[in-house]
């Protein structure tokens, strides 16, 4: 396991025996440190060669619809530039912070469109989060992503 330094809000590691990211943010955030973490997720996934990211976001409340936005808009459309392949990342959120996504067509939207250069799905159960990285990374062709 690699470690990697972060601000107090985010933990942020590469599990080399599961081949991912692990990212947990560790308390409410805001815009500026939601963007900040990502970039240092970003960072790490570059340092690691690695596209396949575990976000815990169980602890933090659902972004801003400005951070939000950019997020689903700006900034995973645009995860590939950065590492030269689709990224891979399952999000693991409270139940309640669920079910306010599900509430919100641009989730459907970014997990389902065939064209992302990313992919993105939301659990609320870390088993089936890691099982959901696991199997994205299987080769492609016996892969249904």
């Amino acid at each position: 396991m690699r470690a990697f330094a972060t601000p107090d809000y985010l933990d942020l590691s590469y599990r080399s025996d599961l081949n991912f990211i692990v990212a947990r943010w560790l308390r409410p955030v805001s815009g500026s440190e939601t963007r900040q973490g990502y970039q240092l997720i970003v960072e790490a996934g570059q340092a690691c060669q690695c596209p396949y990211w575990l976000l815990d976001g169980r602890r933090r409340q659902p972004a801003d619809a400005e951070t939000t936005h950019w997020g689903l808009h700006e900034f995973f459309p645009r995860l590939h530039v950065a590492l030269g392949q689709p990224v891979f990342m399952s999000q693991l959120l409270s139940p309640t912070y669920q079910a306010l996504t599900d509430a919100q067509p641009a989730f459907q939207q970014a997990e389902q469109a065939p064209a992302q250069t990313y992919r993105m799905q939301r659990f609320n159960d870390e088993t089936r989060a890691v099982h959901w990285l696991q199997q994205q990374q299987l080769p492609r062709a016996g892969n249904p992503a």
